[in-house]
C-alpha cells in the first residue's frame, strides 16, 4: 500500500509495492512467490494471496504523488488504496488546504496529479499561476450543497441564504462550498430576478460578515444551537453527521430553484516529462472507481456518482434539482472577486512623516488630516484582518535606512502586553504623525516594505503594502526610480500576489511615480489632490482588491 499524508508530514521511505496493472513491467518470479504466498497465508488467511502474487508480478513500482484538497483527501486516499491493488502504481496522497494550493503547486518539485473540490476551482487557479494544463480529468464523484439546521428557512433562495445572519459558512480559501452557493445566487442573475449589482453588494455584505465573526459551519454546534442557525455544506457531510448522531434534529434542503454540486474534479497538473504517467495514474483511479470496490467506497463516503443520482437507502436530501452552470467567464470573474472579497488583509501600512507632512491643509495640517482618516480606517478594519506598522522619511531608521518597523503585522485582535494590535496601532499612528521631520525617502521604503511581505507571505490571506506620502523620493543615495520598478517585476510572482496600493496626498505627490510602482505589484495608485478626501481614497484602495481580482 502507497504512502498516505497529510500536508504537515513529512515525507518518509515507502517500499515499492508491485501491482498488476499499468505501472511497470510484470514477470513471475518463482521461490520469491512461494516464500511470499506462504507468509501471508500464515499471517493473514487466502485472501491476501492473490494480492501477493499479483505484487510479485511487478520488477518495479512506479510512484504517483497526488495532492487532495482537505475534506476529499480521505476518499482520495482509499481510492488510491484500491488503484494500488490492481496496478504498479504506488501513490502519495498529501492534504493541502485549499489556501495552500497556488503555493504547492508552485514549487519546485509538483504533483502529478491534483484532485481538487470543483473544476471551478482548477480553472481558478490555472488561471492564477498562468498554467496551461490541457484538461481537467473525470469527476470521482458529486455532492450537492445544502442547508442545514435545527430551523430552516421557509423557500429559500441562494440570495436570501447568503444575507442570513445567522449562516455559517467556510470562506473559499478553507472549501469551495460557498464558492457553489455564489454560483447558485449567480443562476438567479441569469434568471432575472437579482441584477448583477445587486448580487455584487450582497456578496460584499457577507465577506464583511464573514470576515468579522467566527462563522465555521460546524454541525455539531449548529444542531445544539439554542439559536436557529443555519450551516451551509455538502449533503456529504450531513449525512456523515446524521450517521453518526442518529438522534441529532439537524435538517437539511436545498432551494426549489435548485443546487450546485461539488464534482470532486481530477486534474492533470503534471509537468511535461510526467504526462503519461500522469494519464495512467488516473485511469488507474477511474478504474477503481468504476469497481465494485471503488462503487462500496464512494457509497460509505457519502458521495453521489458523477450523475448526481441519490444515495443509497434513501441517505441525504431528495428531490435535488442541479441548476444549470451559468456562462464560464461571468461565473469565474465573479468567484475570482468573492474569493476576493472573503480573504482576511494582511498588510503594512507605511506612512510618509517627513517635514512636509507639516504644510497647511486648510486650516489643518496634511498630518492631522491623515491621522484622522488613519483612524477612521482602523476601525473599519475586520477583526481578522492582520496589520504592520510602517514610518518613513530620510534616514529614519538610522544608517541610512529611510524606514523603521513601528509595529510588526499582527491579526489586530492578537493581544500583546495587555494591548491589542488595533490599539497599539492607535497610539503608534499618532505618535509618529506628531514627529515629523526630513526628507521622502520613498524608493527604497516601497522597496523594502514590498520585500518584507514577500518574505512573510500567508496564503489565508491577501497580502498588500499599502504606502502613503505626500512628496516624491528626494534620497540622492536611494535605488532609482527604474531599478526599482525592475527589482518588482523580477521578484513579481503569481502564486504570491502582493500589490502596492500608493496613496498620493495633495499635489505635491509623484503621481507618474506612484503609479509606476503600483502597477509594477499589479496594484494601483490614488491621489487625494485635496488632503480632504483622504479618507475616502483610503477606503477605495482597500476596496481595490477586489476590484484587482
Amino acid at each position: 500500500m502507497g504512502e498516505h499524508r497529510n500536508a504537515q508530514s513529512s515525507a518518509s521511505a515507502t517500499e515499492s509495492r508491485g501491482r498488476p496493472r499499468g505501472g511497470g513491467v510484470m514477470q513471475s518470479t518463482g521461490f520469491r512467490v512461494g516464500l511470499s504466498v506462504a507468509l501471508v497465508a500464515l499471517l493473514a488467511g487466502g485472501a491476501f494471496v492473490v494480492w501477493d502474487q499479483n505484487r510479485a508480478k511487478c520488477d518495479q513500482t512506479r510512484q504517483v504523488s497526488v495532492i487532495a484538497e482537505t475534506g476529499v483527501e480521505e476518499y482520495v486516499t482509499r481510492l488510491a488504496d484500491e488503484a494500488e491493488s490492481n496496478s504498479c502504481f504506488d501513490f502519495t496522497v498529501e492534504a493541502v488546504e485549499p489556501s495552500h494550493t497556488n503555493e504547492r503547486l508552485n514549487q519546485r518539485k509538483t504533483p502529478q496529479i491534483w484532485v481538487a473540490e470543483s473544476q471551478a476551482r482548477i480553472r481558478q487557479v490555472r488561471s492564477t499561476l498562468g498554467r496551461s494544463w490541457s484538461d481537467i480529468g473525470p469527476s470521482l464523484g458529486t455532492s450537492p450543497i445544502v442547508l442545514a439546521g435545527n430551523s430552516l428557512p421557509d423557500s429559500p433562495t441562494w440570495t436570501k441564504a447568503l444575507s442570513m445572519p445567522n449562516l455559517r459558512v467556510d470562506p473559499p480559501a478553507q472549501s469551495d462550498v460557498s464558492n457553489a452557493a455564489v454560483i447558485g445566487a449567480l443562476s438567479e442573475v441569469s434568471s432575472g430576478s437579482l441584477t448583477h449589482q445587486k448580487l455584487i453588494e450582497g456578496l460584499t455584505k457577507r465577506a464583511l460578515m464573514m470576515n468579522d465573526s467566527d462563522g465555521s459551519p460546524d454541525l455539531a454546534a449548529v444542531a445544539t444551537s439554542p439559536e436557529p442557525v443555519v450551516a451551509l455544506t455538502t449533503e456529504r457531510e450531513y449525512v456523515k453527521f446524521v450517521n453518526e448522531n442518529p438522534d441529532s434534529p439537524l435538517q437539511a434542503t436545498v432551494p426549489a430553484s435548485g443546487t450546485v454540486n461539488l464534482d470532486y474534479r481530477i486534474a492533470d497538473v503534471s509537468q511535461s516529462s510526467d504526462q503519461g504517467l500522469a494519464s495512467d495514474a488516473i485511469s488507474a483511479l477511474v478504474d477503481a472507481l468504476q469497481s465494485e470496490n471503488g462503487q462500496q467506497i464512494r457509497d460509505e463516503e457519502a458521495i453521489r456518482g458523477a450523475d448526481s443520482a441519490p444515495l443509497p437507502d434513501n441517505a441525504g436530501v431528495r428531490g435535488v434539482t442541479v441548476i444549470d452552470a451559468p456562462d464560464r467567464e461571468l461565473a469565474d470573474n465573479v468567484l475570482r472577486k468573492w474569493t476576493a472579497l472573503t480573504k482576511p488583509i494582511r498588510t503594512i501600512v507605511v506612512q510618509d512623516v517627513s517635514g512636509s507632512m507639516k504644510r497647511d491643509a486648510g486650516g489643518r495640517t496634511r498630518a492631522e488630516l491623515l491621522l484622522e482618516a488613519s483612524l477612521f480606517g482602523l476601525k473599519q478594519f475586520p477583526k481578522n484582518t492582520a496589520l504592520g506598522y510602517w514610518e518613513f522619511s530620510i534616514n529614519r531608521g538610522g544608517d541610512g535606512k529611510d524606514y523603521r518597523e513601528v509595529l510588526p503585522i499582527r491579526p489586530l485582535s492578537e493581544e500583546t502586553d495587555g494591548r491589542t494590535q488595533r490599539d497599539a496601532l492607535k497610539s503608534a499612528i499618532s505618535e509618529t504623525l506628531g514627529n515629523l521631520e526630513g526628507g521622502t525617502g520613498l524608493y527604497d521604503t516601497a522597496l523594502a516594505a514590498f520585500r518584507s511581505v514577500y518574505g512573510s507571505y500567508d496564503p489565508a490571506y491577501s497580502n498588500s503594502v499599502i504606502i502613503m506620502t505626500d512628496g516624491r523620493n528626494e534620497d540622492r543615495d536611494s535605488i532609482s526610480l527604474a531599478n526599482l520598478v525592475s527589482e518588482l517585476n523580477i521578484m513579481k510572482n503569481p502564486a504570491r500576489r502582493i500589490p502596492i496600493i500608493a496613496v498620493g496626498i495633495s499635489e505635491d505627490a509623484d503621481a507618474a511615480a506612484l503609479k509606476k510602482i503600483a502597477e509594477a505589484t499589479g496594484g494601483s495608485s490614488f491621489i487625494a489632490r485635496d488632503p480632504k478626501d483622504i479618507g475616502a481614497i483610503l477606503l477605495q484602495a482597500v476596496s481595490f482588491r477586489a476590484e484587482g481580482a
